[in-house]
């Protein structure tokens, strides 16, 4: 009998099967983040489009459904994006009549994002020409504050920021900083913080339209210094009168400086000043004028 062959051998026992181990999970990148939150995208669209006139005053807005579908959201992010409407006075709930846009007289000009786009839209200046205004009666208002208030370390700090106006101004992209600074010390002086507040608003707006900012040349700024040194010497004199009218003229003349002329003719020359207005600098939303700075 011959030797069995290796081959002839029966094969061996199964073994009880051995689960490989599970590869470990892969690492998937992390959701992006977004730019901003969506109900605060709705609301800027809706905001441009209201202020637009492309949602007409008095008009009902859009039903939940409808807007869910133009922007492609939920219903979630259309009712916080409406309650912000609310809360900027553009859109009153009314019961049994849906939400309806209201007139442009309601509406929170403050708001960073409805004032943008009121700037935006100003055709007639309009709104850039309230700005102004309202720029002059705070700022002259707090420069007459600071006259009376204004203690030592106030005025040496006034002297400061005066003093780097002259040695900028030969340099009109650094005196827009130097003319916000100068704005600025006097509001902080003057201790008036809610005229402050409201003045920063309407300039951190004001100053991202090209119509409003003009373009400044070092002339502009060597004339702009001359009035400012003329709001300087009366706060240093305890003038608060003649500080707030010397306040009150700059911001005048250098918006009449750069304004374009309107739609109807052109501009009237200021009525009680000493030649036209000079163009100032912006820095971050406090100073007046020129090439950048809101006036």
């Amino acid at each position: 009998m011959s030797a069995a062959r290796p081959d002839d051998q029966p094969p061996p026992e199964p073994s009880a099967a051995v689960e490989p181990a599970p590869e470990p999970a892969p690492v998937l990148p992390s959701w992006p983040r977004r730019p901003k939150r969506l109900a605060t995208a709705v609301v800027e669209d809706l905001v441009d489009r209201i202020v637009g006139r492309e949602l007409a005053e008095g008009s009902a807005l859009p039903i939940e459904p409808v807007l869910c579908e133009m922007f492609a959201v939920s219903r979630t992010v259309i009712r916080e994006a409406v309650k912000s409407l609310e809360a900027m006075r553009l859109v009153e709930a009314q019961q049994g009549q849906g939400t309806r846009i209201r007139g442009s007289d309601d509406w929170d000009l403050l708001n960073p994002v409805l004032l943008a786009a009121s700037v935006r839209h100003d055709a007639e200046l309009a709104i850039l020409e309230d700005m102004v205004a309202t720029r002059r009666a705070l700022e002259a208002q707090m420069a007459a504050q600071a006259a009376e208030r204004a203690d030592p370390p106030h005025l040496s700090r006034i002297e400061a920021a005066f003093a780097l106006l002259l040695a900028e101004e030969s340099d009109p992209a650094r005196y827009l900083r130097a003319d916000l600074e100068f704005h600025d010390t006097i509001m902080v002086a003057s201790g008036n913080r809610l005229g402050r507040a409201v003045v920063r608003t309407i300039n951190a707006e004001a100053f991202r339209s090209l119509r409003y900012i003009g373009e400044t040349t070092v002339k502009d700024c060597q004339d702009s210094n001359a009035e400012h040194r003329r709001i300087h010497e009366r706060l240093r004199a305890g003038d608060a009168e003649g500080a707030a009218q010397a306040m009150s003229d700059h911001i005048q003349r250098s918006w009449l400086h750069r304004r374009p002329a309107p739609p109807e003719g052109p501009v009237e020359a200021p009525v009680d000043g000493a030649g036209d207005g000079p163009v100032e600098a912006p820095a971050d939303g406090s100073g007046d004028g020129g090439s950048g700075s809101p006036a």
